[in-house]
């Protein structure tokens, strides 16, 4: 492309892309005060998001303390029997597979060392 055939272009097109411009700025300017608001509901939803989540973080707190008194015998309330008993049978679970865990690593060394000889 020649330079004249470009200064004729910009020539040509100047005035539509100036006055593109300022519809563009037209819009923005409208759209600004809808743009804040839509920051500032979606900020207010995020806070409410965070407030569960420290609502959640307090429910798994409260649930750790109350289980592990449940678990020591130091609280006995009726209504959380029901859960004393999971609580049991799944630490007895958990203690069963640490076992066998505990197990699956002894042979894993056993032979290895068995392969060094």
């Amino acid at each position: 492309m020649k330079k004249i055939d470009f200064d004729q272009m910009v020539k040509k097109y100047q005035p539509v892309v100036k006055k593109t411009g300022e519809q563009l700025a037209k819009v923005v300017k409208t759209a600004e005060k809808d743009i804040v608001k839509m920051y500032k509901i979606a900020q207010g939803h995020m806070e409410i998001q965070m407030k569960n989540l420290q609502k959640e973080k307090l429910y798994h707190e409260l649930g750790k303390y109350v289980a592990g008194k449940l678990d020591k015998g130091e609280l006995d309330i009726s209504s959380l029997e029901k859960y004393k008993k999971r609580l049991t049978k799944i630490d007895s679970e958990g203690e069963k597979i640490k076992k066998k865990l505990s197990h699956i690593g002894k042979a894993a060394k056993k032979k290895k060392g068995a392969k060094k000889k």
